[in-house]
């Protein structure tokens, strides 16, 4: 039997040459590699045990990595040293782990859960895309295998502490927002008897500010020339209307009426869960009738793009995202978070520019589709002072009537009347 150095490119070329053979491993004598007759490619660990050639599957390449095999090689080798036998090892393991409850289970029943809510329209599929990804990259990793039923207050505690300690304060509270959410979800539907998260607090966190400049907008939209068509239009209409990225990324032609020029944006887009019309002002409807006169017959959606699965443009504003590459051109990119220009800045700006203009706050926030009027109010009412400092400028340089009419009255007295009026005062 040939020995030869496991590589990942030795390993591909044995595997894709269909030749059925076992070879081992010239580093670790006991590890060794099979193509199967069916195809398959297998580590496999082979060693003499109490007598007996014991073979331990080990896993399939190439989803098990060179170094992942020659590691579960030594562990298995470790154990049969300590009189152990490997294959009953994972049986035992699997066993246990039968009965056990872990956070990516309750996750998926959570989705589950999430998917009916999806389909009735109180939940909105971008939420659920969300997190997802906020599950697999920060939430899960920390449960390590736990199993949730023997969970206690301690390990909350540290769990806890290592999310605050290694992730920045804004993954951080929205890692710990879905913990908490889940442990809810959990307790209520009778599937843990306790949320051991619900007394940690999130960090304190200011909110965003970032708005365009004139001068920002400037250079953006110069930006935004060497780019399609379809990106600038999309900038565009993010600007007029003020609506969330994911809304106007996915708009369709059966939400838009030329007629009355409004824009119906369902409940199932709306993170409000409540549908919102929004008012379309000339220029957007001029964009939107260029774009209906270019599309293909049957399309559905006003950005398109086929090579994306949804069928709509799909902007995740990371490396090599029109979006990064428009606000690298303009100077608008910073590896300063805070200060780099994000899309949601765009809806930030309209809403801003509104109030400078002296709009209402309740009309800002039926224009933006909140829930509440509060949240308006906290995220765009602070932007403009300049309404405020033209106030206290007015205070400084014009003595309010009622002082001048009091001077007035005060200078009319004769020498006894002040004397009487201030013996009065005593």
């Amino acid at each position: 039997m040939e020995r030869i150095k496991f590589t990942k490119t030795v390993l591909t070329k044995l595997a894709t040459s269909r030749v059925i053979a076992r070879y081992g491993d010239s580093e670790i004598k006991e590890l060794f590699f099979e193509v199967s007759s069916g195809g398959g490619q297998k580590f496999k660990l082979i060693k003499k045990f109490e007598g007996k050639k014991l073979i331990v599957a080990l896993g399939d390449f190439p989803s098990m990595t060179v170094e992942q095999a020659r590691s579960a090689a030594l562990e298995c080798l470790d154990l049969m040293r300590k009189g152990v036998n490997p294959n009953a090892e994972k049986k035992a393991r699997r066993d246990r782990h039968q009965g056990s409850f872990y956070y990516a289970d309750l996750f998926q029943i959570f989705k589950a859960d999430f998917e009916v809510r999806i389909r009735a329209g109180e939940r909105r599929r971008k939420s659920l895309e969300d997190a997802e990804s906020l599950f697999k990259l920060h939430a899960n990793p920390l449960f390590n295998g736990l199993d949730l039923r023997q969970l206690t207050n301690d390990d909350a505690r540290k769990i806890t502490a290592i999310l605050k300690t290694s992730k920045t304060a804004a993954v951080s509270n929205k890692t710990l927002s879905q913990i908490k959410s889940l442990f809810s979800f959990a307790k209520r539907e009778g599937l843990l008897p306790e949320n051991h998260f619900a007394v940690f607090k999130k960090f304190a966190e200011q909110p965003r500010e970032r708005v365009l400049s004139q001068d920002e907008e400037v250079r953006l939209l110069a930006a935004l020339d060497e780019e399609p068509q379809i990106y600038k239009d999309i900038v565009l209409i993010a600007l007029m209307t003020g609506q969330r990225k994911n809304c106007v990324l996915s708009m369709r032609w059966e939400e838009i009426d030329p007629e009355q020029g409004i824009w119906a944006i369902p409940a199932s887009k709306a993170k409000s869960k409540k549908g919102l019309v929004v008012p379309l002002i000339p220029s957007a409807m001029d964009i939107l009738r260029r774009r209906s006169q270019a599309a293909e017959t049957g399309e559905p959606f006003v950005f398109p793009n086929k090579r994306s699965q949804l069928g709509h443009v799909v902007e995740k504003t990371g490396q090599g995202s029109f979006w990064r590459r428009v606000t690298m051109r303009s100077g608008l990119y910073s590896e300063d978070k805070a200060s780099r220009l994000t899309f949601h800045d765009l809806r930030r700006s309209t809403a801003t520019r509104m109030a400078r203009a002296g709009i209402e706050l309740a009309v800002i926030q039926k224009a933006l589709g909140h829930s509440s009027i509060a949240i308006t109010q906290r995220t765009y009412a602070h932007h403009d002072l300049s309404q405020v400092r033209a106030g206290l400028e007015h205070i400084q340089t014009q003595p309010p009537a009622d002082m001048d009419k009091l001077k007035t009255q005060l200078e009319a007295l004769t020498p006894e009347q002040r004397k009487a009026l201030l013996g009065a005062l005593e």
